[in-house]
C-alpha cells in the first residue's frame, strides 16, 4: 500500500504542474503582445510585453532593452486572436520611453515610433 500512496502523490503533483503550466500559457497568450521590428528586409522578433488596462485604455510600455535591440523605428505588434476579436478597433497606447503613439486594435498593428529615453 505505501507504494500506491507514492504514485498517487506523483500523479497529483503532475496534474498540479500541468495546471500551472496551462495558466502560464493562457497568461502569455492572452495578456501579452509580441513585438517585432523592421530590419529593412523582414520583421524580427524582439520580445513580449504585458498589456495593462488603465481607464478603459490598453497600454503597452516598451522596455529600454527592446528599444536598444531595434534596427528601425517601425514596430509591428501582434496580440492574440481572441483579444483582437473581443476588442477590435478599441484604442491601444504604445509607450516607447517618453514617446507615445495611439493604435487601433487589429490583427497586425504597425506603427513608427522613436524610442526616446526619459
Amino acid at each position: 500500500m505505501p507504494d500506491m500512496d507514492i504514485w498517487i502523490q506523483v500523479m497529483l503533483g503532475l496534474i498540479l504542474l500541468a495546471g500551472v503550466l496551462l495558466m502560464v500559457r493562457h497568461f502569455m497568450r492572452c495578456h501579452t503582445v509580441q513585438i517585432y521590428n523592421w530590419d529593412g528586409r523582414s520583421y524580427r522578433f524582439l520580445g513580449r510585453e504585458c498589456l495593462h488596462k488603465k481607464n478603459d485604455i490598453y497600454v503597452i510600455n516598451m522596455k529600454e532593452r527592446i528599444g536598444d535591440m531595434s534596427y528601425t523605428t517601425r514596430y509591428r505588434l501582434l496580440a492574440s486572436p481572441e483579444f483582437v476579436k473581443r476588442r477590435r478597433y478599441d484604442s491601444l497606447l504604445l509607450r516607447a520611453g517618453a514617446n507615445e503613439a495611439w493604435l487601433p486594435i487589429e490583427e497586425r498593428m504597425i506603427k513608427d515610433i522613436y524610442f526616446c529615453y526619459k
